[in-house]
């Protein structure tokens, strides 16, 4: 009898063993597929972009009408999809965990450059039924810029993130983790 309820006794030791919590849980790291909620402000609190419906509403930044979906943010961790600041931010973090980011201009999208200031003529968009407006985005074959001036002749355009220069905050939450294959 004694051995039969030494034998059970190890048995649900061994058992529970492996169903048991280790508190183990899987951490960000490099070259993992990831995917955050996130809500990005500006020094004085207006946010300016965010992953979440309600909050995008309530900044007056959502439009019923984009094709823009407000879904968790999904990148491969450390390969340069995302600025330095946030890809370096989410390392370690676990499923559910949250966290504020403050990020420098160097952390986040650079200094504002001046010599990304580039007049073209104003007829190179005219001809090309670019009808010039200050704060208008305009492709070019250079990237997406923005029209900063306009002369009789000249348009100045501003190949600048709107994000360069400043300090920039980013709650996140870690939704999901898909291990990198070892």
């Amino acid at each position: 009898m004694k051995k039969i309820c030494l034998l059970l006794i190890l048995s649900i030791i061994a058992f529970s063993s492996g169903c048991a919590d280790n508190g183990q849980q899987e951490i960000v790291e490099k070259g993992d597929n990831i995917s955050v909620n996130y809500v990005g402000k500006y020094d004085n609190g207006t946010v300016f972009d965010t992953s979440l419906p309600d909050v995008a509403k309530e900044a007056g930044l959502y439009d019923a009408n984009s094709t823009r979906n407000y879904e968790p943010l999904s990148f491969v961790v450390g390969a340069g999809q995302m600025i330095s600041g946030f890809d370096n931010g989410v390392l370690n973090m676990t499923i559910g965990e949250k966290k504020t980011l403050k990020l420098s201009p160097d952390e986040a999208y650079g200094e504002y450059k001046e010599e990304y200031l580039v007049p073209v003529p104003r007829s190179d968009l005219e001809n090309n039924s670019i009808v010039p407006e200050i704060g208008k985005q305009v492709g070019t074959l250079m990237g997406v810029a923005t029209i900063v001036d306009i002369t009789d002749n000249n348009v100045t355009l501003d190949f600048n993130s709107p994000l360069a220069g400043k300090n920039l905050t980013f709650d996140i939450e870690v939704v999901s983790i898909e291990k990198a294959s070892k």
